[in-house]
């Protein structure tokens, strides 16, 4: 297994600096990232109000005091639709493919940094009202769009492949980049290391990939994951850590995505 620098397709994430909040949003509640915190909140979605709870969190730690604000969804898997083929009208359509959709959800729209990609994801549309009036220079996107745009900002080796891997507490990201072009992107439920092997194996196989022709790219090197880098490396020696050397000043054990403690976007 390569451990090193990956020269290839290097992706460096953006760290969070002072004065900057990043606000987490799971289905069971919020994670507020700063500098020097990151409390988890655990909270009912479906009964947030802009006041009560989130309010008195908010005035205790004078979190409305930073000046850049970025609100990201984890709650719910995304779809990528090729902008060229995007037809608004069909929006329910394309999300259904993938991601399950309750219809008491509006669906949302990211774009990729590159214009190439819609990406569409389910919406509690609470949940945004309840954290607006407490931070109004708030920004919102998919965590999906932030992982899609780390991997294209970075430059590729001329006909070079690459499987960039985002793993979560119960499901993983996979992206497939051939010349830093999206060949494919998929969100998978997984938690032990067989099902994780399975969809990677397969992936590799319905691309026609070999072994010796693509590199995988984990985003983050984190100890809970062991489990999965041991398993894959028994059949793939081209393997990778982006951001390698991060240096995270909190314990990321109970974060379900680790890679973003720290991520401003």
């Amino acid at each position: 297994m390569e451990t090193g620098r990956l020269f290839l397709m290097p992706i460096s994430k953006k760290v969070i600096q002072e004065n900057e909040l990043s606000i987490h949003v799971f289905k069971d509640g919020f994670s507020f990232c700063t500098t020097n915190a990151r409390p988890f909140f655990p909270l009912e979605s479906d009964k947030i109000e802009p006041s009560n709870t989130l309010e008195k969190i908010v005035a205790s730690l004078t979190f409305e005091e930073n000046e850049k604000i970025v609100g990201i969804h984890f709650d719910h898997p995304a779809t990528f639709v090729p902008k060229m083929l995007f037809n608004p009208s069909q929006k329910e359509t394309y999300l259904n493919y993938n991601v399950l959709y309750e219809k008491d959800r509006v669906i949302s729209e990211n774009q990729t940094d590159d214009d190439l990609i819609k990406i569409l994801f389910p919406l509690n549309n609470k949940v945004e009202s309840a954290l607006k009036p407490h931070f109004r220079n708030i920004s919102f996107k998919h965590y999906s769009k932030i992982l899609y745009d780390l991997c294209t900002a970075s430059e590729a080796d001329e006909d070079s492949t690459a499987m960039n891997i985002h793993l979560q507490d119960d499901r993983f990201d996979l992206f497939v980049f051939k010349n830093n072009k999206l060949m494919m992107f998929n969100t998978y439920h997984c938690l032990n290391e067989d099902t994780f092997l399975y969809f990677v194996m397969a992936v590799a196989e319905d691309l026609s990939l070999s072994p010796e022709a693509f590199n995988i790219v984990f985003f983050g090197k984190y100890n809970r994951f062991d489990k999965y880098y041991t398993a894959l490396k028994s059949y793939h020696d081209k393997i990778f850590f982006s951001d390698e050397q991060d240096t995270l000043i909190f314990d990321e054990k109970n974060h379900p995505a680790p890679y973003f403690l720290n991520l401003i976007a």
